[in-house]
């Protein structure tokens, strides 16, 4: 495999020009989580990644890092499948210094129940609309619980109820979930147990100014010899070499 870090690494601030991506940023839910950085580093991983292996995200939220992905294994020409979950649990802005309440940030007449059964919906009827012929293998799980199935290659049925089996190799994970240090550590030790040589793991929400725990992680894993760090513009693209 040639050697990644002389291709990307430092480049400047870039816009990523694809008219349906454009479209799906203003038309999904999510978009001011999204930045052009990552899908820069999202299609980089894609376009290098090995043919063998699944792709697997942490983290689906309202859909639209899963439809990015999709059209990118598709424009890319790669036929590796595409895993990935979420609990769809909200999480209030304040959560850590007060009591939750029931209801969302500002408003007291929405349920936080509500809103999470919809931004759910919002994601499955996106698929079903955008990404019928192309549709990625979702579960309504914990990475941990997800990690466990996937190492134990369990046979289940996904959320556009197709039966799949569950593990094998990876060849990208895009790692959006949790964003404690705790459990950020945990789906980067899940993941590093099938990443097969020349597989790529991107951190949502790891640049250095950020004061998430997967920030603090990344730190750690560029000091990992296994990992070599592709790219830091934003947030930070592993491959594992």
């Amino acid at each position: 495999m040639k050697n990644p870090v002389k291709s990307i690494f430092h480049k400047p601030k870039i816009y990523f020009p694809d008219d349906y991506i454009k479209r799906l940023r203003c038309s999904l839910i999510g978009e001011g989580m999204l930045p052009e950085e990552n899908i820069f580093q999202m299609d980089y991983a894609i376009k290098n990644m090995p043919n063998e292996g699944s792709v697997i995200e942490i983290g689906i939220y309202g859909g639209l890092s899963t439809n990015v992905l999709l059209h990118l294994l598709s424009k890319n020409n790669k036929t590796n499948k595409l895993f990935n979950t979420d609990v769809w649990i909200y999480e209030g802005f304040y959560d850590h210094k007060i009591s939750p309440p029931k209801t969302i940030d500002g408003r007291d007449d929405v349920l936080r129940e509500d809103y999470t059964r919809y931004i759910k919906e919002a994601y499955l009827s996106s698929i079903k609309t955008l990404s019928k012929n192309n549709s990625p293998h979702s579960f309504h799980l914990s990475s941990d619980d997800f990690f466990e199935a996937w190492n134990t290659n369990k046979k289940t049925t996904d959320l556009f109820e197709h039966e799949t089996t569950l593990g094998g190799p990876i060849a990208f994970a895009y790692i959006d979930g949790d964003h404690s240090y705790q459990q950020t550590k945990k789906d980067f030790e899940n993941v590093m147990k099938s990443l097969v040589i020349g597989g790529f793991i991107l951190f949502d929400d790891s640049e250095s100014t950020s004061d998430f725990g997967s920030a603090q992680l990344v730190k750690e894993i560029a000091k990992n010899k296994t990992l070599t760090l592709v790219d830091n513009r934003l947030n930070h693209l592993f491959v594992k070499l």
